[in-house]
């Protein structure tokens, strides 16, 4: 089973039905930006819009109403045809996995070298069905595939207790390789310099701001 889609997508328009259905949720900011980088458009009937309420960190007080847009049954086969782990959101992860989806992009990782975490889990259960190496007691949400190696990617809407840090971090170097990959390096997300530097202080080495009033596109919204 490959991790990653079969191919570089080629393709613009196929790519953003591919990038979103890894995804599996942006907001209309988030999709209007990723169009334009990649100078392409999707068709409406590709795509179903909801209005929900969230919050810009896991500790604001207050939420407000942003546009998210999901992929219709159709645009998940052409995902699917092209080999992608397509991703499924619940209303309760919404805001985290918005978040991870703006980190990912921001880092310049394409579909073709991204790595669900939840494709991570299913290896290495069968990893350890098969007897082969150890496993994540505490999974990353994600990870890259370069030319090192493996880097994991995480993101904290700043809900992660000290406790949670640690255990990702203590993961990450027990377990060493992935599916007969080296892990190179770990990655991190925050919503906020306050955020980063928590996480910092908590042996965090590499963190990156990613601010909500850009992946929620509404800079009305407060953060704490």
């Amino acid at each position: 089973m490959p991790w990653t889609p079969t191919r570089v997508i080629d393709d613009p328009g196929a790519r953003a039905l591919c990038e979103l259905a890894h995804d599996g949720v942006w907001t209309r900011a988030q999709l209007h930006a990723r169009l334009a980088a990649w100078g392409t458009s999707c068709a409406p009937r590709y795509l179903v819009t909801e209005s929900v309420r969230l919050r810009a960190t896991a500790r604001a007080r207050t939420r407000t109403s942003v546009e998210v847009v999901r992929l219709t049954a159709t645009a998940i086969n052409v995902a699917r045809i092209y080999g992608v782990d397509v991703a499924t959101i619940r209303r309760d992860e919404l805001e985290h996995a918005l978040g991870l989806a703006e980190l990912r992009f921001r880092a310049g990782i394409p579909v073709w070298e991204s790595i669900s975490g939840a494709r991570i889990i299913r290896e290495q259960r069968h990893a350890l069905a098969a007897g082969i190496g150890g496993t994540f007691r505490a999974a990353p949400d994600g990870a890259s595939q370069g030319p090192s190696g493996l880097v994991l990617y995480e993101y904290d809407t700043g809900s992660y207790t000290a406790r949670q840090v640690r255990a990702k971090l203590a993961a990450a170097r027990a377990v060493g390789r992935v599916h007969g990959h080296a892990i190179a390096g770990y990655v991190w997300g925050a919503p906020t310099e306050a955020r980063a530097r928590w996480l910092h202080a908590h042996d965090v080495a590499a963190v990156r701001v990613v601010e909500p009033s850009a992946w929620l596109g509404a800079s009305r919204f407060g953060a704490s």
